[in-house]
């Protein structure tokens, strides 16, 4: 039963890996080919990196311990976010406005997470807090600036890169774990 439960982990973080992969190659493969903004493309983004955020989650060994719950809060809020941005009739500046101010929320939620999960991983953890104070600065941008393209432009490739970034890491920290099993 141990082993079964082991490739469930095991295979949950390598989809984790693979979805922050190929979200972030086809952000900055858009943002090069110049792809029009639209409700509709920022609310799948925002899907999107919810979906992997939950799984992440439920690739954890340790999911009933409270300090990884909040974590798991804001991906499935960020989830429903993103099916609203993509259903409800919005002007292109308010989408990012309602982006900007709930993406800071949820950053702060992933800041308070990764430092209660600081010493169980401290390098994945830091790099996350990190990415997530830079992504809060393009967030306050992006509300002050929500009707220029340019900054939702800037704050969209930050967020591809990010992603790229924490992939590795991820690898990294996968390789690391297996290696100290054996």
């Amino acid at each position: 039963m141990l082993r079964k439960q082991n490739r469930l982990h095991i295979a949950l973080e390598l989809v984790t890996i693979f979805s922050f992969i190929v979200i972030g190659v086809t952000i900055l493969t858009f943002m090069y080919y110049d792809v029009e903004m639209s409700r509709s493309y920022l609310g799948s983004l925002v899907l999107a990196i919810g979906v992997t955020e939950l799984v992440s989650f439920l690739s954890l060994r340790d999911l009933a311990k409270l300090r990884n719950i909040p974590n798991a809060v804001a991906a499935l809020l960020q989830m429903i976010l993103g099916v609203i941005l993509m259903a409800i009739d919005l002007e292109l500046p308010t989408v990012c406005v309602v982006w900007g101010i709930c993406n800071i929320v949820f950053l702060v939620t992933k800041v308070v997470d990764a430092g209660l999960n600081l010493i169980h991983q401290p390098f994945l953890n830091i790099i996350i807090i990190i990415l997530c104070i830079i992504e809060t600065i393009f967030s306050i941008f992006l509300i002050a600036n929500s009707s220029n393209i340019q900054a939702l432009n800037h704050h969209i490739v930050f967020i591809g890169v990010a992603l790229l970034i924490r992939a590795v890491i991820l690898v990294i920290e996968f390789v690391i774990h297996r290696y100290q099993k054996l």
